[in-house]
């Protein structure tokens, strides 16, 4: 499902998402499957994440390098 939406992350001490909250729910990461950055960009994550239905895929965008600011929930496959 394309989400498209803004979305607060809880991260651990190295910048990874450990927890998503967003307008359709929080979801707890139970894995980073990849992550990855293209220089100055955002860094990008597929996240294996627990939803109240049970496990899902994730696509997550973090902010740019080195600026504060919101997360994006791009997809989500359950």
């Amino acid at each position: 499902m394309l989400m498209d939406e803004t979305v607060s992350a809880e991260t651990t001490p190295t910048g990874r998402p450990a927890q998503i909250n967003g307008p359709h729910g929080c979801y707890r990461v139970r894995r980073v499957l990849e992550e990855w950055q293209a220089p100055g960009q955002a860094r990008f994550y597929r996240l294996q994440v627990v939803t109240p239905d049970g496990s899902a895929i994730a696509e997550v965008v973090g902010p740019r390098a080195a600026e504060p600011g919101p997360w994006t929930l791009r997809r989500m496959w359950t």
